[in-house]
């Protein structure tokens, strides 16, 4: 705990110098979300995928035409360069079946080209929308605990940047195993990790945006707990014999503007993170099937060469299937921890209707009553859930049902290579 606090202090005297004297005043969480949403935005256009700004003179985000012409000549040159990659390396037969981490970059070249066409029909929409949401308002108004933003900000560190490193890593090891001769080692990396980076960017951007709904929530549930525990000890008993009437009229009616407070900051976060999905919902089925086929795909070509090995004698490189295999797992990583995190605010969207249940409204205040009515009326009404174009809920389950969809398809593709071997021989 010391060294979060430490931690804490530091970052705040190191950031306080580089923000504007009217952001200095805001909470730690609050600078740390402003600085990953700028962040995000700039890689956005850096990408080619955003083509809006922050102006800073409207103080909102706006179309801009130099950002779009950037854009559309960014895809442009990945979209030539790629397909014309994938057009000579299929002519010429430099890659085959057996090319995982090859044809898995091609799939993702789709994704992203796909994602470019989406989001710039969204443009103008995706900018409305970040127009309404008053995030940073919101964040401030809150107090969220040290421990708790450091760990979603590692959290989302780790899905941003620890698994792009890991792949590039395994992705750099890979190449000098198969090129042992190629001097440019990094650069060819850099061009097969760049579909990967560009195509998981718009799921990147929905993962941030579930941290910060979840950190909210969570801040709404911790203050809605004490609302709760002070509203059942004003109506005890032994409180109701030592305070007067007009105490506790107006006690109750000060806690019914805390509710007010808390069921519009719920009702903004449950709606935006909603509604947010809908940027992202076919990137993010698109971005499920091709990870789906990419893993099945490379767990059958190492299956491959094993049965290769055992069967045909064939030589078996060890280093070579284990840096296939931790590739591999790195994009489901990243779906476990997006149906994490997505199954964590789903459980505080429902923690905040138990803790509307445990009122006891049997001596509270008339207005009290109406407002805890209200909440619970609004929290049963959103029903929140996250299933990107009605196909899956994001949810623990969601691993489950991807595991079991690649051992079924798995088995399948190994009953039929088995049965091929062994009816040749």
């Amino acid at each position: 705990m010391r060294f979060l606090r430490r931690q804490t202090r530091r970052f705040r005297s190191t950031w306080q110098r580089f923000l504007p004297a009217r952001y200095r005043c805001w909470k730690l969480h609050t600078k740390l979300v402003m600085i990953c949403v700028y962040s995000t935005v700039f890689l956005n256009i850096l990408y080619g995928v955003y083509l809006g700004r922050f102006s800073f003179r409207r103080k909102k985000f706006v179309f801009s035409k130099g950002v779009t012409i950037y854009g559309f000549i960014v895809a442009s040159i990945f979209g030539i360069c790629y397909v014309w990659n994938i057009y000579r390396e299929i002519s010429t037969g430099q890659i085959g079946g057996r090319h995982t981490i090859g044809i898995y970059c091609y799939m993702n070249v789709l994704v992203c080209l796909f994602n470019y066409v989406t989001q710039w029909e969204k443009t103008l929409q995706i900018i409305r929308f970040q127009n309404s949401v008053p995030l940073f308002k919101v964040l401030d108004s809150l107090d969220i605990s040290a421990m708790i933003v450091w760990r979603a900000f590692i959290y989302s560190v780790l899905k941003i940047l620890i698994c792009p490193l890991i792949g590039y890593t395994t992705l750099t090891l890979y190449q000098r195993r198969i090129q042992p001769d190629l001097q440019w080692t990094s650069l060819a990396t850099a061009r097969t990790m760049l579909p990967l980076i560009v195509s998981n960017q718009i799921n990147n951007c929905f993962f941030g945006g579930l941290v910060i709904a979840n950190l909210i929530v969570a801040a709404v549930n911790n203050k809605l707990h004490g609302i709760v525990k002070e509203a059942n000890m004003l109506q005890s008993p032994v409180q109701m014999n030592l305070q007067k009437p007009y105490y506790r009229m107006r006690r109750f009616c000060e806690l019914a503007d805390c509710l007010d407070e808390l069921a519009e900051k719920y009702s903004l976060t449950a709606g935006c993170s909603r509604n947010y999905l809908r940027f992202t919902d076919w990137s993010m089925v698109l971005s499920m099937l091709m990870n789906l086929i990419g893993i099945t795909m490379g767990f059958y070509n190492q299956y491959l060469a094993i049965a290769d090995y055992y069967i045909n004698e064939e030589p078996f490189d060890l280093f070579l299937a284990i840096v296939l295999l931790v590739f591999l797992a790195v994009p489901f990583l990243e779906l476990v921890m997006v149906a994490r995190i997505s199954n964590q605010t789903l459980l505080e969207t429902r923690r905040t209707g138990d803790l509307l249940q445990r009122f006891d409204l049997q001596h509270a205040d008339s207005r009290f009553k109406q407002v805890v009515n209200a909440f619970w009326l609004q929290v049963v009404a959103i029903d929140w859930k996250l299933m990107p174009l009605g196909l899956l809920e994001l949810n623990t389950s969601l691993v489950n049902k991807v595991f079991s969809a690649v051992t079924g398809f798995l088995l399948i593709l190994i009953q039929s290579d088995l049965t091929l071997r062994f009816s040749l021989k």
